[in-house]
Protein backbone atom coordinates (compact mmCIF):
# COMPACT_ATOMS: atom_id res chain seq x y z
CA UNK A 1 0.00 0.00 0.00
CA UNK A 2 1.27 2.92 -0.88
CA UNK A 3 1.53 6.25 1.60
CA UNK A 4 -0.32 8.85 0.40
CA UNK A 5 0.72 12.75 1.33
CA UNK A 6 -1.60 15.19 1.09
CA UNK A 7 -0.69 18.99 0.71
CA UNK A 8 -2.71 21.83 1.82
CA UNK A 9 -2.25 25.48 1.68
CA UNK A 10 -3.71 28.31 4.01
CA UNK A 11 -2.76 31.80 4.86
CA UNK A 12 -2.35 33.15 7.69
CA UNK A 13 -1.74 36.31 9.98
CA UNK A 14 1.45 36.02 11.70
CA UNK A 15 2.99 38.66 14.33
CA UNK A 16 5.65 38.25 17.12
CA UNK A 17 3.51 36.05 19.51
CA UNK A 18 1.08 34.78 17.13
CA UNK A 19 0.26 31.02 16.26
CA UNK A 20 1.98 30.31 19.22
CA UNK A 21 3.19 27.75 17.33
CA UNK A 22 3.26 26.96 13.97
CA UNK A 23 3.30 23.32 14.50
CA UNK A 24 0.67 23.73 16.34
CA UNK A 25 -1.10 25.88 13.33
CA UNK A 26 -0.49 23.27 10.90
CA UNK A 27 -1.98 20.55 13.30
CA UNK A 28 -5.33 22.41 13.24
CA UNK A 29 -5.32 22.68 9.26
CA UNK A 30 -5.37 18.88 8.59
CA UNK A 31 -8.57 17.98 8.91
CA UNK A 32 -11.85 17.54 11.71
CA UNK A 33 -10.74 13.81 12.14
CA UNK A 34 -8.04 13.36 9.95
CA UNK A 35 -6.38 10.60 11.20
CA UNK A 36 -3.08 11.56 8.92
CA UNK A 37 0.21 13.05 11.10
CA UNK A 38 1.52 16.42 10.28
CA UNK A 39 5.21 15.77 7.90
CA UNK A 40 6.45 18.60 7.28
CA UNK A 41 5.23 22.28 6.92
CA UNK A 42 6.81 25.46 5.20
CA UNK A 43 5.88 29.20 5.73
CA UNK A 44 6.77 32.57 3.60
CA UNK A 45 5.64 35.76 3.22
CA UNK A 46 7.06 39.28 3.84
CA UNK A 47 7.97 41.40 7.32
CA UNK A 48 9.11 44.61 7.42
CA UNK A 49 11.35 46.06 10.73
CA UNK A 50 11.30 49.39 12.03
CA UNK A 51 12.96 50.86 8.77
CA UNK A 52 9.38 49.34 6.96
CA UNK A 53 11.84 47.66 4.46
CA UNK A 54 10.36 44.24 3.12
CA UNK A 55 12.29 41.46 2.98
CA UNK A 56 11.17 37.64 2.74
CA UNK A 57 10.39 35.30 5.48
CA UNK A 58 10.21 31.67 5.68
CA UNK A 59 10.14 29.07 7.70
CA UNK A 60 11.25 25.87 6.79
CA UNK A 61 13.33 23.13 8.69
CA UNK A 62 12.46 24.37 12.58
CA UNK A 63 14.70 27.67 11.15
CA UNK A 64 13.43 31.23 10.64
CA UNK A 65 14.77 33.06 7.58
CA UNK A 66 14.62 36.18 6.96
CA UNK A 67 16.48 37.96 3.85
CA UNK A 68 18.58 34.89 4.03
CA UNK A 69 19.62 35.14 7.66
CA UNK A 70 18.58 32.89 9.96
CA UNK A 71 16.87 33.32 13.69
CA UNK A 72 16.17 31.48 16.63
CA UNK A 73 12.65 32.67 17.28
CA UNK A 74 10.79 35.50 15.74
CA UNK A 75 11.65 37.44 19.21
CA UNK A 76 14.90 37.22 17.93
CA UNK A 77 13.67 38.60 14.40
CA UNK A 78 12.53 41.51 16.20
CA UNK A 79 16.02 42.20 18.62
CA UNK A 80 17.51 42.12 15.26
CA UNK A 81 15.37 44.76 12.84
CA UNK A 82 12.77 46.35 15.40
CA UNK A 83 9.20 45.93 15.04
CA UNK A 84 7.70 43.40 12.49
CA UNK A 85 4.83 43.93 10.34
CA UNK A 86 4.22 40.38 8.76
CA UNK A 87 2.46 40.70 5.35
CA UNK A 88 1.05 37.54 2.57
CA UNK A 89 1.92 34.83 4.60
CA UNK A 90 0.79 30.94 3.94
CA UNK A 91 1.73 28.05 4.79
CA UNK A 92 2.12 24.53 3.15
CA UNK A 93 1.25 21.41 5.14
CA UNK A 94 2.14 17.65 3.98
CA UNK A 95 0.43 15.35 6.03
CA UNK A 96 0.28 11.86 5.58
CA UNK A 97 -0.73 8.44 7.46
CA UNK A 98 1.71 7.52 10.31
CA UNK A 99 4.27 4.84 9.79
CA UNK A 100 3.49 1.72 10.69
CA UNK A 101 3.68 1.45 14.85
CA UNK A 102 3.66 5.27 15.10
CA UNK A 103 1.13 7.11 17.28
CA UNK A 104 0.66 5.15 20.51
CA UNK A 105 -2.12 2.94 21.60
CA UNK A 106 -1.24 -0.99 21.19
CA UNK A 107 1.85 -2.07 23.10
CA UNK A 108 1.92 -5.12 25.66
CA UNK A 109 2.60 -5.55 28.63
CA UNK A 110 6.18 -6.84 29.95
CA UNK A 111 7.29 -10.54 30.59
CA UNK A 112 8.06 -11.11 33.48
Amino acid sequence: MAATVETVTVDLDVTVSSPATFFGFADSKKGEGSKKSVKSFSVTGKVAGADGEEQDFEVKDCSYIVGGTKYASRKAIKKAIGDLTFSGCSMTIEVGHRPWGYGGGGGGGGGG
